[in-house]
């Protein structure tokens, strides 16, 4: 059964989840982007508050596809104490060296890495080994265009059903995520990932720049259960 992550963009939103934590907290900026970074002063009081009750991860930003620039990203935000450090891949001619390159990185952290691929970048899944040699923890992918659709709008289930094989064929972790909505989640628990990832439709409105919402975050997870 698939379990869930929500994300959050500040410690008041991360108190507003206790009661109800799910069990990845992921933290983020969504006024910066697909994958906007918090500070890591903020990722690092949400850590410990959370205080290992579920696993947490932060994303480190939209970053160019230069191993130094994300290198360098990944140490800072490791020493928040999160469980998982999240950086995106963005189409790039360099993208392969880069990935090779953030090897010893990767491999010498301390704290696992998980790469996200964009359904709506059209990645090429032959880069799941090249990141499983590379060290990485996990793939997820998300949307990086966000303008209300949704991951399904991009790619159909048996896509969706080939990634998670993919990456589970590679025992790396696979996630889901990009304007999940609650409707979403029953065929996708069928794909078996080891997480749905959800913002949006957990704010007000379901604009994910909007103050997360406890009642709307009791729909996910029951919709989970």
């Amino acid at each position: 059964m698939s379990k869930w992550l929500a994300s959050v963009q500040s410690l008041e939103e991360a108190q507003v989840l206790l009661p109800v934590l799910p069990d990845i907290l992921d933290m983020k900026d969504p006024s910066k982007g697909a994958l906007g970074a918090l500070s890591l002063e903020t990722v690092t009081e949400i850590v410990a508050l959370i205080n290992t009750r579920c696993q947490t991860s932060a994303t480190i930003g939209d970053l160019p596809m230069q191993a130094d620039v994300i290198s360098d990203a990944m140490v800072k935000m490791a020493r928040s104490g999160v469980d998982y450090v999240k950086i995106g891949l963005f189409p790039d001619s360099n993208l392969n060296i880069c990935i090779r390159e953030l090897k010893k990185t990767v491999k010498t952290l301390g704290t696992p890495v998980i790469s996200v691929l964009f359904a709506d970048k059209s990645p090429d899944l032959e880069i799941v080994s090249l990141l499983k040699e590379s060290g990485f923890k996990g793939v997820m992918v998300d949307t990086a265009i966000k303008n209300g659709q949704s991951l399904l709008d991009h790619w159909s289930i048996q896509q969706l059903s080939s990634f998670v094989n993919t990456v589970r064929e590679k025992s790396m972790l696979c996630g889901l995520a990009g304007s999940l909505k609650i409707a979403d989640i029953k065929p996708l628990q069928t794909l078996n990932a080891d997480y749905l990832g959800f913002r949006s439709v957990l704010c007000d409105k379901q604009q994910r720049t909007q103050r997360l919402q406890l009642e709307l975050v009791e729909k996910v997870q029951q919709a989970m259960d």
